[in-house]
């Protein structure tokens, strides 16, 4: 379980995050979602120590400043927004790396590393070079590289932005099949209709702070989507769209 206590972060004068309190227990999922500049990829990245915090964040009742980085990576992975590289790999030996944090001779687990190709789809690009495919591609190889990784929680930030439809549906439903194995999924997105996927809690974030949590059938829910947003939510046929007050 991660337990965060009264996390706050500041950058220069600016207030990040203000005290945020939250549990996600193991196998549990959890959709950050909130305008942009609302402190949602801070807060994720806080979750994994990679940042500067006030506050206390444990994992399974131990502080987090204790742990070292490889500790850490056997708890939680990462998928970032936007990755590059100026070197050359495979999409196997990329998605390999994933293997790190177990053995030193990470590339000779071949089993490993083969599922999760085949789990994400791009088995058949395993020989192709990453600066190469394209961008759902490389997301595909991003969450496959988490995956092989085998932590208990898998963090995604945004991880279907500036991707074509087609890509954001197959990376949605990938998404979606990890959950079902039993990896718990911290996802930032905006994309509401992925809550439908995923049957987590669902965090909104407005200015640092938290407006709202719980599961999407909270009566409270569609009024604090509306306020955090400053919209109207309208729902067709389990599908939400929103339109201006």
């Amino acid at each position: 379980m991660i337990k965060l206590k009264n996390i706050s972060v500041r950058y220069g004068k600016n207030q990040i995050l203000s005290n945020i309190n939250l549990e996600v227990k193991e196998g549990e999922n959890l959709i950050i979602m909130g305008p942009n500049g609302s402190g949602k990829t801070t807060l994720l990245k806080s979750m994994m120590g990679l940042i500067h915090f006030e506050g206390e964040i444990e994992i399974d009742g131990r502080n987090i400043r204790s742990f070292s980085r490889s500790e850490i990576a056997r708890y939680i992975s990462y998928v970032p927004q936007i990755f590059t590289t100026p070197f050359s790999f495979t999409v196997k030996e990329f998605v390999s790396m994933g293997l790190y944090r177990k053995k030193r001779d990470y590339w000779d687990e071949e089993n490993d590393i083969e599922e999760a190709l085949k789990i994400t789809n791009i088995y058949d690009l395993k020989d192709k070079y990453i600066n190469k495919i394209s961008g759902g591609e490389l997301q595909k190889c991003l969450i496959a590289r988490a995956l092989v990784q085998d932590s208990e929680f898998i963090s995604m930030d945004e991880p279907m932005s500036h991707l074509d439809v087609k890509a954001v549906l197959e990376i949605s439903s990938i998404i979606a099949s990890l959950s079902s194995k039993g990896k718990g999924i911290i996802i930032v997105s905006h994309d509401v209709n992925i809550i439908k996927n995923l049957n987590g809690n669902i965090l909104l974030l407005k200015n640092g702070n938290i407006s709202f949590l719980g599961k999407e059938d909270n009566p409270d829910f569609v009024r604090s989507l509306e306020t955090v947003f400053e919209v109207k939510v309208h729902k067709n046929n389990d599908i939400y769209y929103f339109t201006k007050l």
